[in-house]
């Protein structure tokens, strides 16, 4: 009996290490643009330093600047420690635009897009829209909005519908 709790033990220990090392890298993304959790260059990591890497985006504007913000799905969360944050919205939008073929749907905290968040559309988002913020953002009461951006130059959103609210969550990274 003893050894069969060892193995289970054992094999439970190497899943927890996967899973671990799973999580630890499902926070890296290639693009281009490194950003550590210290933001001091050169500083010298920590064992639980890591990085949030993000592209330049195919055809995302830099910045984004929202036409129309969902505020009827605005929420505001407290967090108790600073730090870089992974923010995730459920949701059911769907927007139209008066020109061109679609919009552009990303978070937003504390009136600063999240341009990781970015997701394109032509007819709506239903599920999750996930965003690491770019800076550590200090201990307190965040808002958590949904800004939408036509594609099209010259365009402008309109038609909005909101269908289903969601959960949001808050992930401080340290």
């Amino acid at each position: 009996m003893k050894i069969s709790r060892l193995k289970l033990l054992m094999k439970a220990g190497v899943v927890a290490l996967f899973v671990t090392t799973a999580a630890g890298s499902a926070f890296a993304q290639d693009t281009g643009k490194a950003v550590s959790n210290n933001g001091v260059a050169g500083a010298k990591a920590s064992k639980k330093s890591f990085e949030v890497i993000d592209s330049t985006g195919l055809h995302i504007p830099d910045p984004l600047t929202p036409q129309s913000i969902e505020d009827f799905v605005d929420e505001d969360l407290v967090t108790t420690q600073a730090g870089q944050l992974v923010v995730t919205k459920s949701i059911d939008l769907a927007a139209t635009c008066t020109a061109g073929t679609g919009v552009l749907y990303y978070l937003i905290l504390d009136d600063v897009p999240i341009r990781n968040s970015t997701v394109f559309s032509r007819t709506g988002v239903t599920g999750q829209i996930s965003g690491v913020t770019a800076i550590d953002v200090a201990a307190g009461t965040h808002r958590i909005r949904i800004g939408e951006q036509c594609t099209t130059p010259g365009a402008s959103v309109s038609g909005e519908t909101v269908t289903l609210i969601g959960i949001t969550s808050i992930i401080v990274l340290p």
